[in-house]
């Protein structure tokens, strides 16, 4: 890698290739979940750093424009190019990424639509999700009760998963939720999981206050 990057094409890698990876790794910031493998970024950040150049090129005749603009340094406009812009279009890219606009749009070009969660467990303890009440299944038939709040936690690296509910409950036979005695908390693997069921909290607290 020394020997290919050099002073002389160093310029040439960092519009072809750097460009492209500052907007994945903006991007990045908007998405959940593991990041694709290094093979995977490495051609889409060439592709990235295509559309980087077209915007600069873009932008670039626009400034030659306006009536007595200035002269940018070389220099700063090379960091304007390669690292500026990059992270803007990133964070665009990544921001409308996270409020699913052109879903709909992109669905009737049919079109990959891409979600800011990579798989359905992130997308299930992502930023939309509030506090709330699970029941968690597993295979040999246990099943856990507890709350998933603001102090809960869920992780997943793709070879395991595990969720630390902060608090525990117990439900009686005829449906009622009630806090074990005395408070606990939980920590998970969801090896062997079957289900996650989330309950609407604002409900579920009626139903505790009803049944006390």
């Amino acid at each position: 890698m020394n020997s290919l990057i050099t002073p002389d094409n160093f310029e040439f890698f960092a519009r072809y290739l750097l460009a492209g990876l500052i907007v994945i790794s903006v991007r990045s910031r908007f998405v959940v979940g593991e990041r694709p493998k290094l093979t995977e970024q490495l051609v889409e950040a060439v592709a990235l750093s295509l559309i980087n150049q077209l915007a600069f090129l873009f932008l670039a005749s626009l400034w030659s424009l306006v009536p007595a603009a200035p002269v940018l340094p070389a220099r700063g406009v090379f960091f304007l190019e390669v690292l500026v812009l990059p992270a803007t279009l990133g964070a665009l890219f990544g921001w409308n990424l996270s409020l699913g606009w052109n879903r709909s749009l992109l669905r009737r070009l049919s079109m990959p639509v891409q979600n800011p969660a990579r798989r359905a467990y992130d997308f299930a303890f992502g930023k939309h999700r509030g506090p709330s009440f699970v029941i968690v299944t597993f295979t040999d038939g246990t099943v856990v009760h507890g709350l998933f709040g603001e102090e809960s936690l869920a992780a997943s690296d793709g070879n395991r998963g595990d969720i630390y509910l902060e608090r525990l409950y117990h439900v009686a036979d005829d449906g009622q939720w009630a806090e074990v005695v005395p408070p606990r908390a939980m920590l998970l693997s969801l090896e062997g999981m079957r289900s996650i069921e989330f309950l609407e909290l604002e409900g579920e607290r009626e139903r505790t206050d009803d049944g006390g």
